[in-house]
């Protein structure tokens, strides 16, 4: 869910373990996604599974890749490459993020919507982090494929602001809309193709699974988020330390990720790929043996994590992992440096019961969880073994907000 990222929790004291010391530099042709920064030192980094669009389209056996990138020994994440309209969609979109981030401050706090919890519309220094308010990004919320989820349903929208209020667009960048909807529904098609091999492969593990993943998130459910983020580049009013996004697991089925754009803060052109930017910028995973790792997504990839919306459907089969996204470390001297990304997180609709595969019981969901870095999902839950009855999301995701909001402060 959008608000993962908006809620976080406490940074705490862990060691980055050092799988690779060299990151490969950007591209000669310019693209800039975080695996594009140049090695100053050492960074850790491992192997993200990269999966051709055209085998995942065609139905190829992928359960073994599934298994590496998803399962308990995997980083929680895969990418897609060979995406038609891929780079077109995100050089449309993304510097449309600098741009809105830096309209009139009473402009875009007309697009704010409280009523709605800060999840539609223009969001910026609303959530606070170690009691403060984090001026560190600001984003744009809108579901990119429905734009009243609730479909009129007033008593809906009423029960669920945040996922069911009606999209609501700046006019001051009349291009964000078509754009917006253009990124997120290349993005939600290629989640509709990975979710199956991700049912395959729970099915492999638990027959009684059958498609859950796909009904939960496609066939039931119109509950999008797509969240257009500027990181504003590190001041001393705004910064988080090295966090631009402090850690948590997305509530998703699956969290769609484009791959990001670095530009200068005061003109809003793309950094240059001879640039040499910091190695420790981007997305950071905490790793199944509990070291941090710098997950580089390839720019000509469209990256998709894995959520605890899935792990809970599975059974434990896949399971979500703590990131975090970590800022540009400036120099002396440099111009600032700002990133722009979008992410879609594809859920299971607002009051959809959710549980592990016939048989399965919660202990193989929170096998091995997660207690340091992010609140643990058995506490979210509200699920004790041997009960094995289903969880509403909307209510774990209420209860979710509240549990990263307490560990955050």
């Amino acid at each position: 869910m959008r608000l993962d990222l908006r809620r976080q929790p406490k940074q705490r004291g862990v060691s980055v373990a050092a799988r690779n010391t060299g990151e490969a530099a950007r591209d000669a042709s310019g693209a800039s996604g975080d695996n594009a920064m140049a090695s100053n030192g050492t960074s850790a980094s491992s192997e993200v599974v990269i999966l051709d669009y055209k085998d995942v389209v065609e139905g190829k056996d992928l359960k073994a890749e599934i298994a590496k990138a998803y399962g308990p020994g995997g980083l929680g994440i895969c990418a897609l490459r060979g995406v038609p309209g891929l780079e077109d969609c995100r050089k449309r979109l993304l510097p449309l993020a600098h741009k809105l981030a830096h309209l009139p401050k009473d402009v875009l706090e007309s697009y704010e919507r409280a009523d709605a919890h800060y999840c539609v519309g223009w969001s910026h220094g609303r959530e606070k982090f170690k009691g403060k308010p984090d001026m560190a990004k600001g984003s744009f919320y809108a579901n990119p494929v429905w734009d009243d989820p609730a479909e009129g349903d007033e008593a809906v929208r009423e029960k669920y602001p945040y996922a069911a209020t009606r999209n609501i667009w700046p006019k001051e960048v009349p291009e964000m809309e078509a754009a917006f909807k253009a990124m997120g529904q290349l993005v939600y098609d290629c989640g509709k193709h990975l979710v199956k091999h991700c049912d395959r492969f729970v099915q492999s593990q638990y027959p009684s699974h059958e498609q859950q993943l796909h009904d939960a998130a496609y066939k039931n459910s119109k509950m999008l988020a797509g969240r257009l983020l500027h990181y504003f580049s590190p001041t001393p009013d705004n910064s988080t330390d090295d966090a631009w996004c402090g850690w948590h697991n997305d509530n998703s089925v699956l969290t769609g990720l484009v791959p990001a754009m670095w530009l200068y803060e005061d003109t809003g052109e793309e950094v240059p790929s001879t640039t040499s930017l910091s190695s420790t910028g981007g997305l950071h995973v905490r790793g199944r043996d509990r070291s941090v790792l710098r997950v580089p997504l390839p720019s000509d990839c469209l990256g998709f994590q894995i959520g605890e919306a899935a792990q809970v459907l599975s059974g434990g089969a896949l399971v979500a992992t703590p990131h975090q996204v970590r800022s540009h470390q400036r120099r002396e001297g440099e111009r600032p440096i700002c990133r722009e990304s979008f992410a879609l997180f594809i859920e299971p609709q607002w009051d959809a019961a959710i549980a592990p595969p016939k048989g399965v019981g919660y202990d193989s969901v929170l096998k091995e969880e997660e207690t340091e870095l992010i609140p643990p999902l058995s506490k979210r839950l509200k699920r004790t073994p041997p009960d094995e009855t289903p969880v509403v999301f909307g209510e774990y995701l209420a209860d979710s907000f509240q549990e990263y909001y307490k560990h955050n402060n």
